[in-house]
């Protein structure tokens, strides 16, 4: 999951939910000095060392606490997913900029942003929101025959900000619980509940692109699902600024799991 599409005052409020978390986190050091002090023989015994279940404790009143029981596996995988993005998602990314056109790139984005149009439409009317349900509709048939198939946003010209509800914000309104944190493979953040949103998005996409094959008259579907799926990785991954340590902090993966989980928590709400 990410949150590319959330409407500009939503990416705000996250970005100064991330500053705020990375400040916290910066200032918690000095909350237990005693576990940041290098081992020398000069080191003063200190005599109100916490034990492990008060550090928890502390852990779990802090502003940057998520529920993580298995961190340790997900810092794992976010160290896989930083060498493979690192190795491969980067360089492919910095190429398609560098070698495609910024108008031509645009278009791609536009047209992969209204084919998502489809099913944001159908997340809206599971969550019984009439409002984003009609915006949508409109952006989508705007788009595609004044935007010529989408590759122009006429609608968001025309003043109808795109939506941004996948599967997992439709458990979230029905009520499902977010569940414990989890980092997945190549994705990145997620939830229990947004793991499960994120399958059920991945079907419905398979299913949505199936029919345009058809209609388009596609033979060999295995090659275009390969395709629209590399396209849309470049699309996504050279349209999002962050590198993998690169903000100068010791608390990278906390700062990110938690601007992750206050996001969505943000678009819960919008």
């Amino acid at each position: 999951m990410n949150i590319l599409g959330t409407p500009l005052h939503a990416v705000r409020s996250v970005a100064f939910v991330a500053l705020a978390a990375l400040l916290c986190a910066c200032a918690a050091t000095r909350q237990a000095p005693e576990h940041t002090l290098p081992q020398t023989s000069f080191r003063a015994p200190v005599s109100h060392q916490v034990d492990a279940e008060a550090a928890k404790r502390i852990d779990e009143a802090s502003m940057l606490y998520v529920y993580d029981p298995i961190e340790g596996m997900n810092r794992r995988m976010y160290n896989f997913n930083a060498m493979v993005d690192r190795a491969v998602f980067v360089p492919v990314a910095t190429g398609y900029q560098a070698a495609v056109p910024k108008t031509v790139r645009t278009g791609v984005s536009n047209v992969i942003g209204n084919l998502n149009e489809v099913p944001c439409l159908a997340n809206s009317a599971l969550q019984a929101d009439q409002d984003k349900v009609n915006v949508t509709l409109i952006r989508f048939v705007t788009n595609t025959i004044l935007g010529v198939g989408g590759m122009f946003d006429v609608a968001t010209n025309l003043g109808f900000e795109r939506e941004d509800e996948d599967f997992g914000q439709t458990l979230s309104v029905w009520g499902a619980p977010s569940g414990a944190y989890v980092v997945l493979p190549f994705y990145g953040p997620s939830s229990v509940r947004d793991t499960v949103g994120t399958a059920g998005d991945m079907v419905f996409s398979y299913y949505q692109m199936e029919y345009i094959f058809d209609l388009a008259g596609v033979s060999d579907h295995a090659l275009a699902r390969n395709v629209n799926t590399a396209v849309r990785a470049v699309n996504t991954r050279s349209e999002i600024p962050f590198r993998y340590y690169t903000t100068d902090t010791p608390f990278e993966y906390d700062v990110l799991r938690f601007a992750y989980t206050k996001a969505r928590v943000l678009q819960a709400l919008d």
